[in-house]
């Protein structure tokens, strides 16, 4: 069988959720596909779940290695599919609807595009879908009409999981995932955008992104990985002549970072923490980006810096009040 479309789908510790995800895959009206299930040396039973989907299903390949990280996980199974198109599939999520695959491989192929993808929906804890969500239209995870979208007229950074990827085009680039536990995915999606130059969306529902409890991690090992892709894309983006997605990542410096780095500021690694933020910060070009008519605010001081001058001001006013040295000297007595 000539395979079509290959999904990469990483494993780890998701056995309530992967019947699910593993069922949208199989259904699928596009027969002509290959599954790649890589376990990320989960700990409960999803390997088992996976044996027993494999035995019913040759096109469901299993991966079994140690755990390493989400984006090794891809690129393990992006290094194996032999397909003319990739999908990546996160196993807690699922795909909307059965012809999804089908849909999108058409779309590609019809209009000669390394990349094709449609819109994000959302299943909240409640069970209730959510569509048009406030971030699928601040990041351009929603499309309202079909049609070809050149990518610097476009410049988004989420929402990889929405699209097919034509294998060649990420082979010849060599666009993989870089090994960070926390925003592997925005670099290798800026990547592959802008080596595509254009890509087609259509009017579909394609990916149904779970809201899992808890799911956000702000450890501070995910703020630093989160620190190192944002400091990919602003590299990129300002080589590339990206203004629209250079300041995209200064903001989301500034309010995402900024969340991240203030609660792990009182840690051991805190200095370590510091200098990554402010890689990112100096990968930040204003100038330019004023010049592109992407202009931020002025001064561009991110909320970061303002909590530690806060901060700094509450102490020094504490350090200098009379009643607190008054305490001071009676506790020294």
């Amino acid at each position: 069988m000539e395979v079509k479309v290959s999904v990469i789908i990483p494993v780890y510790n998701v056995e309530q959720y992967l019947a699910q995800c593993l069922d949208s895959v199989l259904s699928q009206t596009l027969r002509e596909i290959e599954i790649l299930a890589i376990n990320d040396g989960s700990p409960d039973g999803s390997l088992q779940i996976l044996q027993t989907y494999a035995a019913k299903d040759a096109r469901l390949r299993i991966i079994d290695k140690k755990n390493e990280g989400v984006g090794k996980a891809r690129n393990d199974g992006l290094r194996a599919a032999t397909g003319e198109f990739i999908a990546f599939l996160d196993s807690d999520d699922f795909y909307p609807n059965d012809t999804v695959l089908e849909t999108l491989y058409q779309a590609a192929t019809a209009h000669n595009v390394s990349i094709a993808g449609g819109r994000k929906i959302r299943l909240l804890a409640d069970g209730q879908i959510e569509r048009d969500a406030g971030d699928a239209q601040a990041y351009g995870m929603t499309f309202s009409a079909s049609g070809l979208v050149r990518y610097e007229e476009y410049q988004y950074d989420y929402g990889y999981w929405q699209y097919l990827y034509r294998r060649a085009l990420l082979i010849e680039h060599e666009i993989f995932f870089p090994p960070y536990r926390r925003f592997q995915d925005p670099p290798f999606f800026v990547r592959a955008m802008q080596a595509a130059g254009a890509f087609y969306a259509a009017d579909c529902e394609s990916y149904c992104y779970r809201m899992v409890p808890g799911a956000q991690k702000y450890s501070i090992d995910s703020t630093l990985d989160f620190l190192k892709g944002l400091t990919d894309n602003l590299v990129f983006s300002r080589q590339n002549g990206l203004a629209k997605l250079h300041r995209l990542c200064a903001m989301r410096l500034d309010r995402e970072g900024s969340f991240m780095a203030i609660r792990n500021l009182y840690g051991e690694d805190r200095l370590q923490l510091l200098a990554a933020y402010l890689d990112a910060f100096r990968a930040v070009d204003p100038a330019w980006l004023a010049e592109n008519g992407q202009a931020l605010p002025a001064p561009f001081v991110p909320e970061v810096f303002q909590y530690a001058v806060s901060t700094a001001e509450k102490y020094e006013k504490l350090r200098t009040h009379g009643a607190l040295r008054a305490l001071r000297r009676i506790i020294r007595k």
